[in-house]
């Protein structure tokens, strides 16, 4: 990385720039339209309402009757996390077998992958890509079990076609932005030459697995307040499907505490691997969980008079 001359440095920074330009585009338009929908609610039309607010404060206007064709289950986040496991787990192990068992990268697969982020140079260490995998690997087994044996999804919760095809995109692009500028997955390279490990990974390796981790175990446990609400504590069985104040752990500090570990769990993924592509990806959750939390919080206290007062929608004291 930044070893080049400036003629190459210039060259990969175009193809950059051009690879994931509709990524940044796409992270502006998520966070332009959430301030719009936020203070103007009012003056948007009903499609782009409905395409952005779904499940409890999802939009109920007039204009929501004729939108009802183009919506879908949201149980139907379990294909998301059913995908990503199956996707991640493959990559990791296609990864291993590349690195460690001399497997040889498919030309069809580095084909892919230059087509999609147009990168001819490797720009994180093995270490790194495989780590990071690795992490995000548990955390998509993880949220797969949490959406089909955990938690309660209301029969009438419905989001708009456009998050169910997004939902799938994203967990795609996550793994190939992973992947995607890897030694020998991009372009052909010596292995004699591939970089296997660097001083940033080996450094922060411990504490941004540390910090992930405990990201990731408090997304479950905060998860597990959240379905415990429908449940009855002693049997287990759901008996509601009514949204209530969720209550302890991190819920005493804001109304997310599940996004707000979204977040910090894609900010260690980010300095494992830190690439303009993937920074896009990082700024489009970052928009989203954002946006997400904040129309959540305003729900929240709109909808319960005893709600607290102290709670912030996702950074504790802060936002």
């Amino acid at each position: 990385m930044g070893r080049g001359s400036g003629e190459e440095h210039g060259g990969e920074e175009k193809g950059m720039q051009k690879s994931i330009g509709s990524s940044d585009a796409e992270a502006i338009t998520v966070a332009l339209t959430g301030f719009v929908i936020k203070n103007y609610e009012k003056h948007v039309p009903a499609f782009i309402l409905k395409g952005f607010k779904y499940g409890a404060f999802a939009y109920q206007g007039s204009g929501a009757v004729y939108l009802r064709v183009i919506e879908v289950s949201k149980a139907r986040y379990r294909h998301f996390y059913a995908f990503s496991s199956v996707f991640s787990a493959l990559t990791l192990v296609y990864a291993l077998l590349v690195y460690f068992y001399e497997f040889k990268v498919h030309k069809y697969v580095v084909l892919f992958l230059h087509f999609l982020l147009e990168q001819d140079k490797p720009a994180v260490s093995v270490a790194a890509v495989l780590l990071a995998l690795s992490l995000l690997m548990v955390q998509c087994f993880r949220r797969c079990y949490e959406t089909y044996y955990l938690q309660v999804f209301a029969r009438t919760s419905t989001m708009n076609l456009s998050h169910y095809i997004a939902g799938l995109v994203h967990y795609f692009a996550v793994v190939v932005a992973v992947i995607g500028q890897a030694p020998l997955f991009c372009d052909n390279q010596n292995r004699k030459k591939i970089l296997w490990h660097d001083i940033k990974t080996l450094t922060l390796s411990i504490p941004v697995t540390i910090i992930f981790l405990w990201a990731w175990y408090e997304q479950y446990k905060s998860n597990v307040v959240l379905a415990n609400l429908r449940k009855d504590q002693k049997s287990g069985m759901v008996v509601t499907e009514k949204h209530c104040v969720p209550r302890g752990r991190l819920f005493k500090y804001v109304s997310s505490p599940h996004r707000l570990c979204e977040v910090i769990m894609y900010v260690m993924l980010l300095i494992l691997v830190p690439t303009r592509t993937f920074f896009c990806i990082f700024l489009w959750v970052i928009c989203n969980q954002v946006q997400t939390a904040l129309h959540a919080h305003e729900w929240y206290k709109k909808t319960f008079m005893d709600y607290p007062t102290d709670r912030n929608a996702i950074i504790p004291q802060i936002y």
